[in-house]
């Protein structure tokens, strides 16, 4: 995979099992936000206001929305609506390389993370 020029990108957040490349974030007060996401495994979570749209740019990602799977490979999308848990693996040895644009701009008030048991 190739490596982002840092010019691309504001910030970056880098977790065991993805790093984040934010784009266009809240403070540009745009309405809407804008990362490229390197994904080998999210963690289970929940969105109480934010509308995703995943865009996959680089190899196949499994993506799990309240229990039911999908797969999507390069140039496929998906729309991740408010209130649906939601978590995406890469089902290659590499990460997915994805887009993920979000109405209103992501924020950390609006990134719950589920417990397994919830």
């Amino acid at each position: 995979m190739k490596k982002l020029n840092p010019s691309l990108y504001k910030n970056k957040v880098e977790n065991p099992n993805e790093t984040v490349y934010e784009v266009i974030t809240a403070q540009d007060g745009l309405g809407w936000g804008l990362a490229i996401v390197d994904i080998k495994e999210s963690e289970l979570h929940v969105h109480q206001q934010i509308k995703e749209a995943y865009i996959v740019l680089e190899g196949k990602l499994e993506l799990d929305l309240d229990g039911n799977l999908h797969q999507l490979k390069k140039g496929e999308s998906i729309e991740i609506l408010p209130k649906v848990k939601h978590k995406a693996k890469s089902l290659g040895q590499d990460p997915a390389r994805i887009v993920a644009l979000s109405f209103p701009a992501w924020t950390f008030e609006d990134h719950h993370l589920i417990k397994a048991n919830e």
